[in-house]
């Protein structure tokens, strides 16, 4: 194997699909096709749910220092998967450092380094675990992420167990089993998993554990950044794949107005985002009218 990694899955997970090749499973385009699978990914979540045994592994993060899991049972652990070319994962990552400043010395952290979202040619796709590794110190370096970053190997044997969504997080209670389950990483949601499970004292199944909503707000105000860190060739595969670029290219332009919603740690009370859920409708139309 090209990196250190034990996986072994949980015996009452989701059942799991096949395990790909490193040349499929690390694409050189993102067309149509891998835009579906992902949808459907998203509408049938494969892998862990909360209540399984969290699969163990054994990585080393980007500065080389070992990690296993088994070894730090007692203390919850958040596990968030996520790449430099991911616009869900540069969306989510500034409401994430959030809820780390407030609550990072409760649990241990790690990012899971995946395939690149959407590589180009800037950050390609990984052809081997050094190259791997050293994209995922670029994307440490340049989210100026504070907890460690375990890089998986070429064929995502560590992730696929978890899941197959490129941004996903999990909270693993302090006895090893699975807390919590989002599809797509979200620091509010995050922060009131942890802090529930910081009340169960680190044990079980937190209260609506497992969470499918998209979570788009971080995306849309900063995902076009993680999509232009590939390079031409990823944005324009994304122009060419994914209906709905116009609305993350637009959000970019506007990023300023959504930015300090979209980067917060805390949950928003619900009026307050049906509030700025209709003024970002209102914006998104406005541009669009004023673009054709």
């Amino acid at each position: 194997m090209d990196t250190m990694t034990r996986g072994t899955a949980a015996p009452d997970a989701r059942s799991l699909a096949p395990q790909v090749s490193a040349e499929e499973y690390n694409y050189e385009h993102f067309r149509p096709r891998i835009l579906l699978k992902d949808a459907k990914r998203a509408a049938k979540p494969e892998g862990v749910v909360p209540g399984d045994v969290a699969p163990d592994f054994e990585l080393r993060d980007t500065e080389g220092r070992r990690w296993c899991l088994s070894e730090l049972r007692g203390r919850p652990v958040v596990l968030i998967t996520g790449s430099a070319t991911c616009p869900l994962t540069h969306g989510s990552v500034f409401g994430l450092k959030e809820v780390y400043r407030e609550l990072g010395d409760r649990a241990h952290w790690f990012y899971l380094y995946v395939r690149e979202a959407h590589p180009g040619e800037r950050l390609p796709s990984h052809r081997s675990y050094e190259q791997k590794l050293e994209q995922a110190e670029f994307f440490r370096r340049e989210d100026q992420v504070p907890w460690p970053v375990l890089v998986d190997d070429t064929t995502g044997t560590t992730a696929h167990p978890y899941t197959k969504l490129p941004n996903a997080q999990f909270l693993i209670d302090a006895e090893g089993r699975i807390a919590f389950r989002g599809d797509v990483a979200h620091g509010p949601t995050l922060y009131r998993a942890l802090e529930q499970l910081i009340e169960q004292r680190g044990r079980g199944v937190v209260p609506e554990g497992d969470d499918s909503i998209p979570h788009m707000l971080g995306p849309t105000a900063f995902g076009w950044d993680g999509i232009k860190r590939g390079g031409e060739v990823s944005v324009r595969d994304v122009w060419s794949a994914v209906p709905m670029a116009t609305n993350l290219w637009l959000g970019n332009k506007i990023k300023p107005i959504l930015a300090p919603l979209a980067s917060r740690g805390r949950p928003v009370p619900t009026g307050v985002k049906l509030a700025a859920g209709a003024v970002l409708l209102g914006l998104l139309l406005s541009r669009r009218g004023r673009s054709r």
